[in-house]
């Protein structure tokens, strides 16, 4: 404390202008200018906002023209205050002055959850002793969580662009050091709206002696179980214990695993198991007297089911780029492609729609009423927010339950439905998603997509996110315990082996969709297709942008300039040539799509689609309630790839269709998927090699002295995807996917 108090005494030498402290500063009216001096205490972690101390208090100054100042550097700045969103901040910087850097933080003053307040706005804290409520997985960017001390609530925030995104969350007893800011659009709040910004995983200190660095996650998916891999910070033990429910009390099950030379890579395979189950699992590793945790994981088996997949479109398609099947532009006929589902179904249908209104349409709710009058039971979740008549249509033993609508919750914007999910014939359950709301410009005008999987598995990850918002396994409803938007917990399977083909699956806003989105965009290696109704998250317009810089080809089509922020519309006219970013100028009708499709012309590199309910937004990340899929499947990939050529070049898109091959590259990488070692080959000399993965980070880097072979040691590295970039002695460099099982 001291040698702090030294070196703003040091600052105040420097000063030739008038200055205020930061209390006092404080204290004045809006619209004043202010002269302030102080250390700050973040750099860019929490983007172009720069959070200034001094003894007397702390204080935000928000103005580009700081972008290069650090933490720790000492600095005289003069502005304007201006509250944003009652968060005190100096604005309209007219002038600043580092004036040395490297210097000590100030120490952050410990609090309780309860002082958390406007005494301690702009100033570096530190809380004892809490937990993350809901721990599981890895963070996302633009999102807040809550932390506990077991008897109060606080909140902290990981901004968009943070270095903590794609860390993986802590699941033990920490401290968490964060400054203290406001985010609050009530006129002059001085009690709510505070939430801690953390700025690097530095600030969560563990109180533990080994912690679990990675998520926990599975391979090797079989009919009868599957691996389990995750990593520690120093070496433990290798062990599970899991159950077929998510009441851990009840679980008997306990496996034992292996570990690396070094004892932090950790590896258990769970086997004995049926097709089609659902294990909740939590992972733990012991070193010495100390424990570390994962969080509950649900995972699920392989099924017998066929795996089939139907992908129907209500525009045209453009049929000459097949390469083997035709996608099937069906009109009009998707609501009576979705009635031949339900009049197939034999013993459940779990229907949930945002909006279903039967007015001249082929009728969604009498094929209900009928399936329910032959003995299915019915169970329909729609929203609190739509006028949903099509649900006031269903007979009155169909149980039915709406969706609150508040700020909390957001709106159930779901479309998806399960049909026979327990039935003992595995060729019988199907899943049903897709952008499509049952209304008659949604069927008739407006560009939407419908897929139809045939999985056991899934529809009953599906059933378990159903039921999260009915509040029930039951056929009645429970809307005491039921679950909408923030309520809701990661609580189902993300990892499927349909048919022999991957498949992913999220639920928001529980499941951190929009950084799945993004991790899928990270691994374009040639193409990168974009047809989404709006974009307004700019972590994704940079993601495109970050593929077009990196080689890809990219295209990219919105429903209007309006639906996307102006930052976005200004990052991807920037980024992308003339005519590869466009926008749908049918005046009648709205594209409604949620799509990407990843390497559709690239078959060795993974081709895959991202479909589903949720729109490209803030609220559909952090508030609505929304279904995700990602299907890896070329075949499924080109059908949705016909379909977008047609809108793109419809609407003055410059489409190009551009297949690479790695044989035309001269470069061979292999075997991929590896299991710990990848050895790549080449007729041209390599002069580089790294390696990174999906958030960005490089994880290795090697200078080969224009070899032409080298090997890729990944023992040490938790299983996952990541990216190879290859640089030849010509100067080229081609980048590649590598699985790590």
């Amino acid at each position: 404390m001291k040698l702090f108090t030294l070196l703003l005494l040091t600052i105040a030498a420097f000063q030739t202008v008038a200055q205020q402290n930061i209390a006092d500063v404080r204290s004045l009216p809006e619209g004043n200018t202010a002269t302030i001096s102080g250390i700050v205490t973040n750099g860019d972690e929490l983007g172009s906002v720069r959070y200034v101390q001094d003894a007397t208090g702390g204080l935000a100054i928000y103005d580009t023209q700081l972008g290069s100042v650090k933490r720790g550097d000492s600095i005289t700045v003069t502005g304007e205050i201006h509250p944003y969103n009652n968060l005190f901040e100096i604005t309209t910087v007219s002038s600043f002055t580092v004036h040395t850097s490297g210097n000590p933080i100030p120490p952050a003053k410990i609090l309780t959850i309860d002082q958390i307040g406007e005494d301690y706005e702009g100033q570096l804290i530190q809380i004892n002793n809490i937990e993350i409520e809901n721990a599981n997985g890895t963070f996302d960017g633009g999102k807040n969580y809550n932390f506990s001390d077991g008897q109060r609530t606080g909140e902290y925030r990981i901004n968009t662009g943070s270095p903590i995104i794609g860390q993986v969350i802590p699941t033990s007893e920490i401290n968490l050091i964060a400054i203290c800011s406001q985010y609050s659009r009530e006129s002059n709040d001085t009690r709510s709206g505070y939430q801690l910004l953390p700025r690097t995983m530095e600030d969560f200190e563990s109180n533990n002696a080994i912690n679990i660095t990675s998520s926990v996650q599975i391979a090797s998916i079989s009919k009868t179980g599957f691996t389990l891999f995750w990593s520690t910070d120093i070496g433990g033990s290798s062990q599970v214990i899991y159950g077929t429910n998510n009441n851990q009390s009840s679980w008997t099950n306990f496996a034992v695993g292996s570990s690396n030379a070094m004892g932090n890579f950790h590896q258990v395979i769970i086997t004995e198991l049926n097709p089609a189950t659902i294990i909740y699992a939590k992972v733990f590793s012991v070193f010495n007297t100390d424990t570390a945790f994962s969080s509950i994981g649900v995972f699920a088996t392989k099924s017998n089911s066929s795996g089939d997949i139907k992908v129907y479109f209500n525009t045209p398609v453009n049929t000459d780029l097949s390469t083997g099947t035709i996608a099937q532009y069906i009109g009009k006929a998707m609501n009576d492609t979705l009635i031949a589902y339900i009049n197939r179904a034999k013993e459940t249908i779990d229907f949930c729609i945002y909006n279903i209104n039967n007015s001249g349409l082929s009728n969604v709710s009498e094929a209900l009423n009928s399936a329910h009058n032959r003995g299915v039971r019915i169970r329909f979740i729609t929203s609190g927010s739509t006028a949903h008549t099509g649900a006031d249509d269903l007979v009155s033993g169909i149980p039915v339950i709406e969706s609150p609508y508040n700020s909390e919750t957001g709106i159930m914007h779901n479309k998806f439905a399960i049909f026979d999910a327990n039935s003992n014939d595995a060729s019988k359950p199907w899943v049903w998603s897709g952008s499509t709301n049952l209304t008659y410009d949604q069927i008739n005008s407006d560009a939407n997509n419908m897929v139809f999987i045939q999985d056991q598995s899934l529809a009953l990850a599906y059933q378990i996110e159903f039921e999260e918002m009915w509040g029930s396994d039951g056929n009645q409803p429970n809307g005491i315990k039921s679950k909408f938007g923030a309520a809701k917990t990661d609580n189902t399977p993300h990892e499927f082996i349909v048919g022999g083909n991957r498949i992913q699956s999220y639920f928001s806003p529980s499941d951190g969709t929009n950084q799945q989105i993004i991790n899928a965009i990270n691994t374009a290696d040639n193409d990168l297709n974009v047809e989404t109704m709006l974009i307004t998250r700019s972590d994704l317009a940079n993601s495109i942008r970050k593929a077009e810089e990196r080689g890809v080809e990219v295209q990219v089509i919105t429903n209007s300039p309006g639906g996307n922020t102006s930052t976005v519309n200004d990052i991807l006219n920037a980024a992308l040539p003339t005519g590869k970013f466009v926008f749908d100028n049918s005046a009648n009708a709205t594209l409604h799509h949620k799509l990407a499709i990843v390497d559709a012309n690239y078959v060795v590199s993974d081709p895959q689609v991202i479909t589903g309910s949720h729109n490209w937004s803030n609220s559909a990340n952090n508030r609505n309630d929304e279904n995700t899929l990602i299907i890896h499947n070329a075949e499924i990939a080109n059908q949705y790839f016909q379909q977008f050529a047609y809108r793109f070049a419809e609407n003055g898109g410059d489409l190009l269709v551009s297949a690479k091959s790695i044989e035309i590259e001269k470069i061979k990488v292999y075997p991929n998927p590896t299991i710990g070692r990848v050895i790549v080959s080449s007729q041209i000399p390599i002069s580089k090699i790294l390696l990174i993965d999906l958030s960005g980070k490089l994880i290795q880097e090697i200078i080969s002295g224009n070899s032409n072979l080298l090997k890729i040691e990944m023992q040490n590295e938790i299983p996952g995807i990541y990216i190879l970039k290859v640089k030849s002695s010509n100067g080229k460099q081609n980048s590649y996917k590598i699985i790590k099982r």
